[in-house]
């Protein structure tokens, strides 16, 4: 599959240099609002030195957050900048406390291992209103530059991160630093560029009012680094150093407030990429909860909830560094069981093949199965379109209609087909689109949830062009739940795909698939699972 092309560059690199200089001496940046605005954190609105301020603030409730470097990867006790950015702090606040979902050492943080800026933006809302922070120290991009992932769209991304952090607390206390060098050349060029960009984010955002402030790393050196893009312990004191200043220059000025508003997050959004998840390969979907660092919990089908009962198989992956909403589960070589996948956000495809047995769990490292097709990876579906036992890469368009490539992977050679447009769409947007077999042939139908709950299907003949669709009709008339919740999965093993409602709790319900309305029915089979997690995080 070709790779998408990269974005043209922007001509304000042309003065980023420029505008960094500027941010860190002696030229203020006025907000547009209000008129008065303070003076950014990073001009020299006071003339003592930062070290010498004697500034104190009723309360710091600090979220550090980025990837392993904010985690304390390279650094000796694991801890990175934060527990010396935490003494440098204790005697400037009266309440003193680092946030975040991660725990460590004694602060709490949120400093995801391997993430990228995406995984950030994927979660961010969500950790907000938990934490409840008045600052946040956001260091991210590292991993986008190693992985050499959209270089030219690093710096848009990293600015929506901004904004969602803006638009979710207007009144935060937001410093953004660069990145700290690399020890490979060719990722260092990839740093330094995306690094001319950060200063200008930063001053569009202050320009319109938010307290967005801008931290240099550039003291930070290669000596500095303990691998090629981890600091060793000095790095970190560095970057402790420079994250205190930023601070106090913010408190000097009146940004930190000790109570920041803080919108409520949005409901997570509902996983529509798998595709029967049975990691036993007996026929039967199995329960499983990916927790938001893509580990994995795995209950086996054994009937479920009054029909048998959930072996609690505990954890079955510990994660690749991928956040868990770009895991997904399909089987790829044709085993029967389900693989481990990590979507990129430009479409390619990591996989992980499952060869555990009854007595261990094993994952072994496929590595990149597919590059991707100029689509993004909240495009991408995995389903068996030929009936042939491996899951086809589908891309499904805004307007519901597939492109597919068939899986011809065969031993360690990865390969796809192009099948071209197999479905035009029904007039039904991308996120109503659902792929499941519910006749039994081995072949995955095109199915449409409605906003009220129902159904209506199209049997797979072979798709436009190879054999077309049968238009089934409504095949679910149950109404009393929204789409969202909707999932199909065969849970009784007899080759159909059954109707699943998964609750916000994690609890599912289940209508077994005797044909579907007017060709057979559906037989309530009740409450198959209590819940084990939130529903977002449900693969089943």
């Amino acid at each position: 599959m070709p790779l998408t092309h990269p974005r043209p560059r922007s001509a304000a690199r042309l003065f980023a240099t420029a505008l960094a200089a500027a941010l860190t001496t002696s030229l203020a940046v006025t907000a547009a609002t209000p008129a008065t605005a303070a003076p950014s954190p990073h001009t020299a609105a006071v003339t003592t030195p930062v070290g010498q301020q004697n500034w104190k603030v009723p309360r710091l409730a600090v979220m550090p957050l980025g990837d392993s470097i904010t985690w304390g990867a390279g650094s000796s006790a694991k801890d990175g900048y934060r527990i010396a950015l935490r003494d440098k702090l204790t005697s400037h606040a009266d309440s003193l406390q680092f946030v975040g979902s991660l725990r460590q050492n004694g602060a709490d943080h949120e400093g995801h291992s391997g993430w990228q800026i995406s995984g950030l933006s994927e979660n961010i809302e969500h950790w907000l209103p938990a934490a409840g922070p008045n600052v946040v120290l956001l260091n991210i991009g590292t991993n986008d530059m190693d992985l050499n992932n959209d270089v030219d769209g690093a710096p848009a991304r990293l600015g929506h991160l901004i904004d969602q952090i803006t638009r979710a607390a207007p009144d935060m206390t937001l410093l953004v630093s660069s990145l700290v060098p690399s020890q490979s050349a060719e990722v260092q060029r990839r740093v330094e560029k995306f690094n001319a960009e950060v200063p200008r984010l930063v001053a569009e955002r202050r320009s319109k009012g938010f307290k967005v402030g801008y931290v240099d790393m550039s003291v930070v050196t290669p000596r500095d680094l303990n691998d090629r893009l981890h600091p060793n312990d000095s790095g970190y004191a560095k970057m402790a150093n420079a994250f205190y200043e930023g601070l106090a220059r913010a408190a000097g000025n009146g940004w930190v407030r000790e109570r920041v508003d803080i919108k409520p997050a949005p409901p997570h959004e509902t996983p529509l990429g798998d595709y029967q998840v049975d990691i036993n390969g007996d026929g039967s979907a199995d329960y499983l909860i990916v927790d938001d660092n893509g580990a994995v919990r795995a209950y086996i089908n054994k009937g479920g909830d009054g029909h048998g009962t959930w072996d609690n198989k505990g954890i079955v992956a510990t994660g690749t560094g991928a956040p868990g909403s770009r895991v997904r589960f399909a089987d790829i070589d044709g085993d029967r069981k389900a693989d481990y996948l990590v979507v990129e956000d430009n479409g390619a495809v990591h996989a992980w093949t499952n060869s555990s047995d009854d007595t261990k769990d094993g994952w072994k490292d496929r590595g990149i199965i597919a590059t991707g097709t100029g689509a993004p990876g909240n495009k991408v579906r995995f389903a068996d379109v030929n009936a042939d036992g491996k899951a086809d890469y589908l891309v499904v368009d805004d307007n519901g209609s597939v492109h597919a490539w068939l899986n011809k992977t065969s031993g360690t050679k990865d390969d796809w087909d192009d099948r071209g447009i197999i479905a035009t769409g029904t007039g039904a947007p991308r996120d109503k689109v659902r792929f499941a077999d519910i006749n039994a042939d081995g072949k995955a139908d095109y199915l449409v949830v409605q906003d009220n709950g129902a159904v209506h299907a199209w049997l797979n003949n072979g798709g436009d062009g190879h054999g077309d669709w049968t238009d089934q009709g409504q095949i679910v008339s149950r109404a009393s739940e929204p789409g969202a919740g909707i999932r199909f999965s065969d849970i009784d093993g007899d080759g159909r795909a059954d109707h699943l409602i998964v609750h916000d709790d994690g609890a599912v319900d289940a209508l077994l698939n005797k044909g579907g309305d007017g060709h057979g029915g559906w037989t309530d089979y009740g409450r198959i699972a209590t819940g084990a997690g939130p529903g977002y995080q449900v693969r089943i």
